[in-house]
């Protein structure tokens, strides 16, 4: 559906005005229409006149886009100038566009022969200059060209149409294709491991019970160094039943009380002199034990009520809590809340991503390369994102006999959490060999039906798709092997919609309103 509403967008462009063939034809008299495309660092020059003659206006539609930003020119001035020579120079101006992008200049030209023609734009942010060389200005009074070599641009023809409203509107950027020098590389499946010591498996410390008023952390959760992730109440040792128990603490508490009586008519008789000093101090000490032995009873009366109970209480004073060592995320948990665990059963494993390596799974026929990379980068499936690895940390030396692969693996600094361990991608690796090609970003190629092509603007509103064979990759940069010249424009912006645009069967209205 939503490729219908791009392509009926794509159609939506018509003009108020009609075609310039269409106005031509309902004349007398055929006037040749003259385009012309040009480039320079900062402006794009898209321009449509009908053919000059002397003493009759010409329409000049030009067409201005903002190389910077790709959106048409809002303000400033343009000058149209015809350069005969000898001083001789005629100059046809208009400040401020008609409509956003397009220039609305009237030539009339004083005079036959092949003038230097030149644009000139002014605006607040731009000052540029367009030379289009030799035009050609005819008399109609001679009915004819004046010199057999004088020559004039041809329409654009053929190929797909993408009106400069539509680019200007929409998504789109385009680039000239250059020669780079690029590594050669070859692209190898890996996957996202822990680094060295980054994993940590947290057993249970004891047999016992998981508090399920400390929920352990899920698997994918972030843990912290040091925090605590679950505690466990060991599981009961001691008596059965609760009435040994409740023997133990009643024959603690009448120890108390007879130690503390026994010590407060020792203090009444050294008060009067009755005994010594030691006598009060003994009687203190055997009070402490009792208490002690006391306190010791209804502990382990509260603990044996505490593993009785279907939740336990996560203040008991027997639990021990679980505390990760390591920063991370959880890989697996092994284990539920409330669960009854024994003393080194796993709990959880988990694994640090600030750091991770990126192994890669080089095929056997292709390990050779291993002895001469020089660098690496990983390439996500699906994505134009090239991410830099740090450094190789290891290659192994032995083939997976199940995969038929070598292993090697890469350092990634994974602080910003792009990468997920487990995930799967590619690793570009890079050999000591180099190559000189035309090169395009890589937004600009694209698949569409087992072909891989490029779309080449060669025009200001014409292109065409280019089938390209694709070489090296290298930083979200792409080398063409076939297919695309130096100097050549491609479509690094918006190919989807110009793909759209390229599928429908009517094309849009060619006329502007100027």
């Amino acid at each position: 559906m939503r490729a219908r509403l791009l392509a009926c967008a794509l159609l939506g462009w018509g003009c108020s005005d009609p075609p310039p063939q269409q106005e031509a034809a309902s004349t007398t008299e055929t006037v040749d229409q003259v385009v012309v495309t040009r480039w320079t660092d900062s402006t794009e020059l898209f321009m449509e006149y009908p053919a000059l003659r002397v003493g009759i206006g010409s329409r000049f539609a030009i067409h201005l886009t903002d190389l910077g930003s790709f959106e048409p020119l809002l303000e400033g001035r343009v000058v149209v100038s015809l350069d005969y020579g000898g001083g001789r120079v005629e100059e046809f101006g208009a400040d401020g566009p008609s409509r956003p992008g397009i220039f609305g200049v009237d030539v009339i030209p004083s005079r036959p022969g092949s003038p230097a023609m030149a644009i000139r734009v002014k605006s607040s942010s731009i000052e540029d200059v367009h030379d289009l060389g030799p035009s050609l200005v005819r008399d109609p009074q001679d009915g004819g060209v004046s010199s057999e070599s004088e020559s004039e641009p041809q329409p654009e023809s053929g190929g797909i149409s993408y009106l400069k409203e539509q680019q200007w509107t929409l998504e789109f950027a385009t680039e000239p294709v250059g020669i780079q020098s690029m590594q050669e590389s070859i692209l190898v499946p890996a996957i996202v491991e822990p680094h060295s010591g980054g994993r940590m498996v947290l057993p249970a410390p004891v047999s016992g019970l998981l508090l399920p008023s400390v929920q352990l952390p899920a698997v994918g959760a972030l843990v912290e160094h040091g925090a605590e992730i679950g505690v466990v109440v060991p599981l009961w040792s001691g008596p059965p039943d609760r009435s040994s128990l409740q023997l133990a603490l009643d024959e603690t508490t009448v120890a108390v009380e007879s130690a503390t009586r026994d010590r407060e008519r020792l203090e009444r008789l050294l008060a009067v002199g009755a005994v010594p000093a030691r006598r009060v101090h003994e009687a203190k000490a055997r009070e402490s034990v009792a208490e002690a032995n006391k306190r010791a009873a209804e502990a382990r009366m509260a603990y044996f009520d505490t593993t009785r109970r279907d939740a336990p209480h996560v203040d008991s004073r027997n639990s021990f809590s679980i505390r990760s060592h390591l920063a991370g995320v959880v890989t697996a948990r092994h284990v539920t809340n409330g669960a009854h665990v024994k003393e080194g059963d796993v709990l959880l494993e988990i694994a640090a991503i600030d750091s991770v390596h990126a192994s890669a799974a080089v095929p056997e026929s292709q390990s050779s390369v291993l002895r001469e990379i020089k660098g690496a980068e990983i390439q996500l499936p699906g994505s134009e994102t090239a991410f830099p690895v740090q450094k190789l940390v290891s290659v192994a030396r032995v083939v997976d006999p199940a995969t038929r692969t070598v292993k090697a693996a890469y350092l990634v600094d994974n602080r910003r959490h792009h990468l997920a361990i487990g995930q799967s991608l590619f690793l570009r690796l890079f050999t000591a060999g180099s190559v000189d090609a035309p090169t395009v970003p890589s937004s600009a190629v694209i698949e569409d039906s087992g072909r891989t092509l490029v779309y080449v603007q060669v025009g200001g509103e014409s292109f065409e798709d280019r089938t390209v064979t694709v070489g090296n990759r290298q930083g979200g940069q792409v080398q063409i092997a076939a297919g695309l010249q130096e100097g050549e424009r491609v479509v690094t912006r918006g190919a989807y919609l110009l793909r759209l645009a390229s599928m429908t069967t009517q094309a849009p209205a060619h006329g502007h309103v100027h």
